[in-house]
Order: structure tokens, then C-alpha cells, then sequence
């Protein structure tokens, strides 16, 4: 690790001390900010920042969330396989925030990155198309259920984004001005990026191919832009050693062949949130190709085409391997969001505010959990089943399926799974007062001879438990209590 920040920062220093010796590029002005501005920036970050905070504790935990909720330093993140199927940044500061424990807290890592995104997404579109654009722009993300499940989750998509985001924004304003510290801000946003999510490096390089060819004609503008990303990438190779051995493992599943490309280009339209989402995304591409037949796309415009089709184009070659899921689409979303409204024009801009209305309409069915739609958390609260479960607190509970048992362990004993298996006789388990098994159906019976009493919580699935009694049946989950030395779930 030393060895590559000390790498990065030789390659800073060349950049500057080349960029002395060209000559100095010429800045274009900016609009100031005016107090019009800076209200309607701050009404953007208060909404974002309600809708992030609301039930935030309360949402269920997604199966993935605890994933690396503990690791304390890089060392314990390469010394775990799953783990460095993700950088280890956001693992660490979550954990250092208590998130091992406390779940609101590791998902407040994500809040404070997702409200900065909506912030600095009115920044951006403010340069190039104005005020009212800006607002159209911070209303859409602070309002987009998908965009609001990012900022909730205790996984690194949220720090990904602002990353992304903020890399383009400081690379744009590099080239515009000319000025060191852009350049040096795009290397940190950069970092942050691949330090966040191993996803943001094909955006991250087509944005960097377009600014190379905009600059090819400054040499100052070239040797800052290569250096720049040259040193984020010089330090984001300390990774490469610990992530490239886990590519095995693949991503979401095993092979998804002949359909995967069709899935994930239909995954990757809907990912706006909601049943209507794949009409609202191509109507977002209209606006865009309108622009472009009416006028040249400016040079920060087609850094933002190139960067979503970068990560489009991974998602479908992925996808023809492996399983692959439209969260990995997540980080890109500011970006297109900002694409989308700094394009829009008259007409356009009122078509897209009722895109946004749209997901202003999704707000009531995501906060109560039955809001459908990919990468959209449809988990539903079940304060009944929980409380049968806390009114016998010594029971043995099997979860089905085993990624449920992450809700069901941090609810009834505020840990996650994993802490203190030891041998544990399924795929995974929690000890406290009680042990919570998370496994499949074939797990029954030797459980309730084990244990001689425990509850079946079947979660997500519909069925009837053979010689098991029915407690709670709410929100798509059944539990019962199977006393019998013989159980079985039959569909």
C-alpha cells in the first residue's frame, strides 16, 4: 500500500512539474452563484436528506449489507475472499463508524454520500444549462426510489457514485480552467471511486478517453489529464493483487446464456425505478437525441454519454457469462441524470418533469416496501412474526432461504451472520440466547430432531409446513413452530 501512494505521488509531481514547463492553458469563466442559487440548492439537499433519513433503521437488512460490517483494516479485507469481491473502503469506514453493530450507522455512510450527490449534480448541470435545469437534476435524484435505495444500503454504490460524479465534475472543470488543484481533486474523486466499487473503472476511463481527445491539441491540458488519472490508477492498483483472484467466484451467478443480454439490457432501462421505468429511460434518450440533431453535445456531455455507455457495454459483456445484476448500473445513474437534463430543451424539459413526477409517485410503495421494480428494496417490515419470535426468546429459528437470515439475526440479536458460527450444521448461523440457522428445507428434519423444538420462518415463498403448527403469516413470510422429530415443506 505505501508503495503504491508513494508511486501516485511520483506521478503527481511529473504532472505538475510538465505542466511548468508547457504553457499555462487558458481558463474559461464561470457564472457566479447568486442567492436564488444557493436556495434551491439547499431545498434539494433538505429533501434528499428527508428521504434518506425516513425509516432508515427500520428498512430490512438486504442480504448483502453485512458483507465486510467488521472488517477493522485492509489486512482483514484481504484475508477474506468474499470480501474483496469489494474494495475495501467502504467496509472500513462503516465498521468504523459502528456499523458492526448498528446498522443506521453504516447506512449513514451511504445518506451523506447520496445527499452530496444530489448536491453536486445541481453544481454541475447549473454550469452548463442553468438554474432551472439544476433543480430538475437534484429533484430527480433526490426523489428516485433507486437512487434513494443506493443511499440506504450499507454497501459502497452511494460513495461509487458521488465518486464518478465527482471525477467528472473536477475533470471538466480542469479542462475549462487549466488550474492544478481540478486535476489534483479528479485523482481523490477517482480513488474514491475504484476504492468504493471495481465498477467505476470503465466510466472512469471512457470519460478520461473523451477529455484526452479534447485535449490533444493543449499539451498542458493532455499531461494534466493523463496525470491525473494516471496517478488513480497507479494508486487503485494496490488492489488489483487481492481482487483479480476472486473474478472465479463471478458476479450475481453462474452463466446466464442466451438470455443474459436481453435481461440485462431490460434490467438496465428499468433501473430508473418502477413498472414504467423502461418508457421513462427511453424517453430520457429521446430528449438526448433530440439534443444531439439540434446541436453538437458539448464536450462535458459526451464525457457523460461515454461513461454510461461504458458501463452499459460491461454490464451486456458480463452478461454474457455470468449472472448480472442492474445494482452494478447504480453508480452511473448521477451521470446520466445529469446527461439527461443538461440536454433538455423547452418541450423536453416538461416532458421530464413528469418523469420526475413519476418517481415522486413511486415514493409511498417504496417506504412501504411493495414497490416493484429491479434493484428497488421490496422487503417488507414483519413486527408480528418478530415480536412471536422476541415472546420466546430461547427457540432455535431456521430462516429459508439462508440469505434472509440477515433481517431475521440483526432484529432479534443485533448481529449479523457469521459472528460465532463455529460448526455450524448449516449454510449459516447466529448464536446469542438462540441460534438462528439460515439453510434450506433439507435442514428440517435434522434440526427438529437437534434442537427438538424450532421455528421454520420461511421468508419471500408461499408453502404449508407438514407437522408444523402456524404461528404468523404477514408481508410474503410464513412462520411456524415444528415440535415433531419429522417436518417437511411441501409446495
Amino acid at each position: 500500500m505505501a508503495l503504491a501512494v508513494v508511486a501516485a505521488l511520483g506521478v503527481t509531481l511529473l504532472r505538475v512539474l510538465l505542466r511548468r514547463r508547457l504553457e499555462p492553458a487558458t481558463a474559461t469563466p464561470v457564472a457566479r452563484w447568486r442567492p436564488a442559487d444557493v436556495a434551491w440548492l439547499l431545498v434539494a439537499i433538505g429533501v434528499a436528506l428527508v428521504l434518506r433519513l425516513a425509516g432508515l433503521e427500520s428498512r430490512p437488512v438486504d442480504n448483502d449489507e453485512p458483507v465486510g460490517l467488521g472488517l477493522a483494516s485492509v489486512g482483514a479485507w484481504a484475508s477474506e475472499t468474499d470480501a474483496r469481491l469489494h474494495p475495501p473502503l467502504p467496509a472500513l469506514v462503516m465498521t468504523w463508524l459502528g456499523g458492526a453493530s448498528e446498522i443506521s450507522a453504516a447506512r449513514s455512510v451511504s445518506v451523506l454520500a447520496g445527499v452530496a450527490t444530489v448536491a453536486l449534480a445541481f453544481a454541475v448541470v447549473r454550469a452548463s444549462a442553468g438554474r432551472g435545469l439544476a433543480s430538475l437534476a437534484a429533484l430527480w435524484l433526490a426523489a428516485m426510489p433507486a437512487a434513494i435505495h443506493t443511499s440506504q444500503l450499507a454497501r459502497g454504490y452511494a460513495l461509487c457514485a458521488f465518486g464518478l460524479l465527482a471525477a467528472h465534475a473536477c475533470l471538466e472543470r480542469a479542462l475549462a480552467t487549466g488550474r492544478e488543484r481540478w486535476f489534483v481533486l479528479c485523482s481523490l474523486a477517482a480513488v474514491l471511486a475504484l476504492a468504493s466499487e471495481y465498477w467505476a473503472l470503465p466510466p472512469l476511463l471512457a470519460g478520461g478517453a473523451v477529455a484526452l481527445v479534447a485535449a490533444r491539441r493543449q499539451r498542458t491540458l493532455l499531461v494534466g489529464v493523463i496525470g491525473s488519472l494516471g496517478a488513480a490508477l497507479t494508486l487503485a492498483a494496490f488492489f488489483a493483487p487481492f481482487a483479480l483472484p476472486t473474478l472465479w467466484l463471478g458476479v450475481g451467478g453462474g452463466p446466464h446464456l442466451p438470455t443474459g443480454l436481453g435481461r440485462a439490457l431490460v434490467d438496465a432501462l428499468a433501473l430508473a425505478s418502477g413498472p414504467a421505468a423502461p418508457m421513462g429511460a427511453l424517453i430520457a434518450l429521446a430528449v438526448v437525441a433530440g439534443a444531439a440533431r439540434r446541436r453538437a453535445l458539448e464536450r462535458s456531455e459526451r464525457m457523460e454519454v461515454a461513461a454510461v455507455v461504458a458501463a452499459v457495454v460491461t454490464l451486456l459483456a458480463a452478461s454474457a457469462v455470468t449472472a448480472v445484476r442492474a445494482r452494478y448500473l447504480l453508480p452511473v445513474l448521477p451521470l446520466f441524470v445529469c446527461l439527461v437534463c443538461a440536454s433538455a430543451r423547452g418541450v423536453g424539459a416538461l416532458v421530464l418533469g413528469g418523469v420526475v413526477l413519476g418517481h415522486v409517485s413511486l415514493l409511498p410503495a417504496y417506504f412501504a416496501g411493495t414497490a416493484p421494480g429491479p434493484e428497488l428494496s421490496t422487503g417488507e417490515r414483519t413486527p408480528r412474526a418478530l415480536a412471536a419470535l422476541r415472546a420466546d426468546p430461547t427457540a432455535p429459528v431456521l430462516v429459508v432461504p439462508a440469505w434472509a437470515i440477515a433481517e431475521v439475526s440483526y432484529r432479534l440479536e443485533g448481529k449479523f451472520p457469521g459472528e460465532g458460527a463455529g460448526a455450524c450444521p448449516t449454510l449459516l448461523c447466529v448464536r446469542g440466547k438462540r441460534t438462528i440457522y439460515g439453510g434450506t428445507l433439507h435442514d428440517i428434519p435434522s434440526l427438529a430432531v437437534q434442537e427438538g423444538s424450532i421455528y421454520l420462518w420461511v421468508r419471500n415463498a408461499d408453502g404449508r409446513a407438514e407437522g408444523c403448527s402456524l404461528a404468523v403469516a404477514e408481508a410474503r413470510s410464513t412462520l411456524y413452530r415444528c415440535q415433531q422429530t419429522r417436518t417437511s415443506l411441501a409446495r
